[in-house]
C-alpha cells in the first residue's frame, strides 16, 4: 500500500512544533520615542541572529511619515532610533537616495534596507536603492542603486530577504515579479550588491513569470513583501519562497500569497508562481498594505492582515498551493474570534519571530507600536491524558482535492490517536497517524498518489471516541 499512497506528515510533533491549543499570549508593546511618535509610521520589520527587532518607518503611503530605522532589544519597552533619513538629507527629493523605505532584512548582525529613490530626482524613471550596514553600524554604510553603485536597481523593489548565501530576493514592480541581488559572490557581469545574472550572457536578471494576480495595473497592487525558509537551500529548485501582494481594490481582487518554485538564486529565470489559498479566505487580500509575511524556523508561514472587518496575524501550514491556519495571535479586533486579552490591533503590517520561536513581534502601522507575543507551549511530558478527552476533526481542505489535501484536528488533551483513510467498502487506504499526539492543533497532508477518483472517508479514533468525515478525490 505504501507504494501506491504517499502520505506526507506535517504534524506538529514530527516537526518539533509546539502543540498547544493557543500557545501564544499577548505580552505588551514597544513604543516609539516621544520625539518620533508623530513621524514614525512602522511598515516592515525583522529580527537579527541575536534576537534584536528592527523596524522601518516609511512614507510609502503617508507623506508626513519619516523614513527611518528603529530597533529594540529583548525587554525594551521603547524603540531606539538608528537613523532618520529625513534628518540627514538622504530623503531629500533633489539630492537624496531614499524616497520611501520598502524592505528590511538581516544577514547575521548585518542590516540591509531597500527603498525607492525620490521620484522628482529620477523622473521620468522609477528607480530603487539599497543600503547595507555592516554590524548595523551607520558609519560603515554601503549604498547601492541606479547611478549610485551596483546594477539592476532600475525599478522599485519591495520587501527583502537574505539567504544564508548572501543573496537577497525582493519583489519588483517591473514585470510584477521577483529579483535576486548578489551580496556575496562575484559573477562575470555581476559584482557585490548587484542583481544576479544566471549566466555570463546576462540574458535574464529575474523570473520571467508574473505574479498570479497579473501585471500591476496602477502602481497600487504590487508585491509588497517576500519570505524565505530560514536557512533554506536556494540552490535547490524545490525550496519555496513566498511573496505577498495587495489587491487593486476591494472589488478587484488581484492580491494574495504566491509560492514560487522551480528556480534557484542563481537561475531565477526558472521560477514559476502559484496562488496559495485557504478555506476561510484570509489569504484573499484587500487593498491594504503591506501584508507583511515571514516564515519561522519550523516552516510556518506567518501573515499580518488588515481586511474590511478583520485585523489578524495567523500562522499557516502550507502544502503546495493549499494553506491551513494553525496559529492565531490573540487580538481584540480579529473580527471572527476576538480575544479580550489579546493585542488591540488596528493596522498590523508585519510580523517577525525570533529563531527560538519564543517571541513574536507585530508592528502596527496605525497604533504606531510593536506588539509583543510570547510562546508558552507545554511539552508532552507535562500533559495528562486522563479525564474527559475532547477533540475536533475538521473538514479536509481543499475538498474535492487532487491529489493532496490537508486534514486538521485539535486535541483537548494528549492521547494515543489513530487517523486512517478508507474507501466506500471500508478498506483501509492509508494510516496517517497511529501514536501519541499532544494537546493542540495538528495537521496531516494526505497525498492520494495513484489512488483512483472517488469518495473516501477519514476517521480519527481516540481512547474514548471516534468520528469520520467524507472527502472527494477528483482527478
Amino acid at each position: 500500500m505504501n507504494k501506491i499512497v504517499r502520505v506526507v506528515l506535517l504534524l506538529c510533533a514530527v516537526q518539533g512544533m509546539e502543540a498547544q491549543v493557543n500557545p501564544w499570549s499577548y505580552a505588551g508593546k514597544i513604543k516609539f520615542p516621544v520625539a518620533d511618535s508623530i513621524a514614525a509610521r512602522p511598515y516592515l520589520c525583522t529580527v537579527n541572529s541575536s534576537g534584536r527587532l528592527y523596524v522601518i518607518s516609511s512614507n510609502a503611503d503617508d507623506a508626513n511619515a519619516h523614513n527611518a530605522i528603529f530597533y529594540a532589544n529583548a525587554g525594551d519597552s521603547v524603540f531606539k532610533k538608528m537613523v532618520d533619513y529625513n534628518l540627514n538629507g538622504d530623503s531629500d527629493t533633489s539630492k537624496g537616495n531614499i524616497g520611501a523605505l520598502r524592505g528590511i532584512t538581516t544577514l547575521g548582525n548585518d542590516l540591509i534596507v531597500t527603498a525607492s529613490q525620490p521620484y522628482p530626482k529620477t523622473k521620468p524613471n522609477t528607480l530603487a536603492a539599497a543600503y547595507y550596514y555592516k554590524n548595523a553600524d551607520t558609519t560603515t554604510v554601503e549604498r547601492y542603486g541606479f547611478n549610485i553603485a551596483g546594477s539592476g536597481y532600475g525599478t522599485f523593489i519591495n520587501g527583502a530577504e537574505m539567504t544564508k548565501d548572501s543573496m537577497m530576493v525582493t519583489g519588483v514592480d517591473f514585470g510584477t515579479s521577483i529579483r535576486w541581488y548578489n551580496f556575496g559572490y562575484k559573477f562575470a557581469k555581476s559584482g557585490h550588491g548587484s542583481y544576479n545574472s544566471p549566466d555570463t550572457s546576462n540574458t535574464s536578471v529575474f523570473s520571467n513569470a508574473v505574479e498570479p494576480g497579473g501585471a500591476q495595473s496602477s502602481g497600487l497592487d504590487l508585491i509588497r513583501d517576500v519570505a524565505i525558509i530560514p536557512g533554506g537551500d536556494y540552490y535547490n529548485k524545490k525550496t519555496p519562497l513566498y511573496t505577498s501582494r495587495n489587491s487593486l481594490s476591494n472589488l478587484q481582487q488581484t492580491g494574495g500569497i504566491a509560492v514560487w518554485m522551480g528556480g534557484t538564486q542563481v537561475q531565477p529565470i526558472d521560477y514559476v508562481p502559484s496562488r496559495v489559498t485557504d478555506f476561510d479566505s484570509f489569504l484573499s487580500f484587500s487593498n491594504s498594505i503591506p501584508y507583511g509575511i515571514t516564515v519561522d524556523a519550523k516552516g510556518i508561514l506567518w501573515v499580518a492582515g488588515v481586511d474590511t472587518t478583520r485585523r489578524w496575524v495567523k500562522g499557516f501550514i502550507v502544502d503546495g498551493v493549499n494553506a491551513q491556519a494553525m496559529y492565531d495571535l490573540p487580538s481584540q479586533t480579529s473580527g471572527d474570534n476576538p480575544d479580550p486579552k489579546g493585542a488591540p490591533f488596528s493596522g498590523p503590517s508585519d510580523i517577525a519571530i525570533t529563531k527560538d520561536r519564543k517571541t513574536a513581534y507585530v508592528v502596527d502601522r496605525y497604533m504606531r507600536c510593536a506588539f509583543i507575543f510570547k510562546n508558552a507551549a507545554t511539552g508532552v511530558n507535562n500533559e495528562s491524558a486522563g479525564g474527559d478527552l475532547n477533540f475536533v476533526l475538521s473538514q479536509n481542505y481543499p475538498n474535492p482535492f487532487n491529489p493532496s489535501t490537508i486534514i486538521k484536528f485539535t486535541l483537548a488533551r494528549g492521547a494515543e490517536v489513530k487517523l486512517v483513510v478508507t474507501d466506500l467498502l471500508g478498506r483501509e487506504v492509508a494510516t496517517l497517524v497511529n501514536d501519541y499526539r499532544s494537546a493542540g492543533n495538528h495537521a496531516v497532508v494526505f497525498n492520494a498518489g495513484s489512488v483512483p477518483t472517488g469518495i473516501y472517508f477519514y476517521t480519527l479514533t481516540t481512547p474514548v471516541s471516534r468520528v469520520s468525515k467524507k472527502m472527494i478525490l477528483q482527478k
